[in-house]
């Protein structure tokens, strides 16, 4: 079974969790007897594709489209194009909701929700409008769609009724990176958030509920790794509380976001929605305790091994950071319970029930 793979998710994103999903999915397809998968682009600066050999991946390549995003995409949009057009696979699997093959397609496709932000809650988005029309296009000729947990497959039954009987759950699976973690000077305690910090991922509500907490323990900090230099308003906000100074935000690669989780005191998700949530599993991977919002498919994922708590109550969110920082005891019972969860997601189990996805259409 040969399955093709579009440019989408490699050309828009350098680090980030669809990417590293669909990178992770056509390098293990790779390794299963009868089964191939390949990404049609010409050139990506994705940090999950550094071994995978693009037609571009030279100086050419970088010269070209090594700088410039835009033209990045339109070329390697062109290339998906003539590869879907060209059907020298079996099954296509698009990595993201732009429609431009639709006309092309010859053979079975499959698209995978990650979930239904935009149709839900589309006032946290300028763009929700297009990207709704782009990817109700999308779904609705799919031949089946994935959804990454049963919330998400819930929420895409809200919207999209007729759809039920093409959806099958496949969950988000961990993959362990065989890189070793970085060796930076970190503070002796920290307090860790991951991603980025806008609209429904609660940044500003879970300030609120950290600052008495690092206001009470000079020596406590706050890294936020990823989602870019704090801007104006997030600086303004720090200082407000009076905690500037005890918090950082740094830019990670996957090594240093090991070692960030694994000497964290505690790994924090306060985000209101998320359709998985890959987080849990890297902090459960390396052995950190985690606190997280009670809401969408976070309790699926986390199952016992994180302490939940209401995202937009800021005396919740205190507290649950409070209980764990003050129970030695509770930190390792959640980190023991952490590594038992996360062999519900080994991510041979993702790709074995995605291939049965694809199977299914032949």
């Amino acid at each position: 079974m040969k399955i093709l793979f579009d440019h989408q998710v490699f050309s828009l994103q350098r680090y980030g969790g669809i990417s590293r999903y669909f990178a992770n999915l056509n390098q293990v397809i790779n390794t299963i007897p009868d089964n191939s998968s390949r990404i049609a682009a010409l050139y990506s600066k994705n940090e999950y594709l550094k071994k995978y050999q693009f037609p571009l991946s030279n100086a050419v390549g970088k010269s070209l489209l090594g700088s410039k995003q835009k033209r990045n995409y339109a070329w390697n949009r062109r290339y998906s194009r003539w590869n879907v057009r060209l059907a020298d696979y079996d099954v296509f699997h698009p990595t993201y909701y732009d429609p431009y093959f639709i006309k092309y397609k010859k053979k079975p496709c499959v698209v995978t929700v990650h979930d239904m932000v935009h149709e839900l809650y589309p006032e946290y988005f300028a763009d929700a409008t297009e990207m709704i029309n782009r990817k109700r296009k999308v779904i609705q000729q799919a031949d089946a769609l994935i959804a990454i947990s049963e919330h998400t497959r819930q929420d895409i039954i809200k919207v999209y009724p007729e759809l039920a009987s093409k959806i099958t759950v496949v969950y988000h699976g961990y993959i362990f990176n065989e890189s070793q973690p970085a060796y930076l000077e970190l503070p002796e305690q920290y307090i860790l958030f991951v991603g980025e910090r806008w609209h429904y991922k609660n940044f500003p509500l879970f300030i609120q509920g950290m600052a008495p907490i690092l206001k009470g323990n000079q020596y406590l900090n706050l890294i936020c790794a990823g989602g870019g230099a704090f801007n104006g308003h997030e600086i303004q906000l720090l200082q407000s509380y009076g905690i500037g100074a005890q918090c950082l935000q740094m830019n990670v690669t996957d090594s240093i976001l090991k070692q960030l989780y694994a000497q964290a005191q505690l790994f924090v998700f306060p985000s209101l929605l998320e359709g998985f949530g890959l987080p849990l599993l890297e902090a459960f991977a390396s052995g950190c305790p985690v606190a997280c919002s009670d809401t969408t498919a976070f309790p699926e994922v986390g199952g016992d091994a994180a302490i939940y708590f209401d995202p937009q109550n800021i005396e919740a969110i205190k507290s649950a950071v409070n209980q764990i920082l003050s129970s030695i005891p509770l930190q390792q019972e959640l980190k023991r319970k952490g590594l038992q969860q996360l062999q519900r997601f080994a991510f041979d189990d993702c790709v074995q029930n995605t291939l049965k996805v694809y199977q299914s259409l032949l």
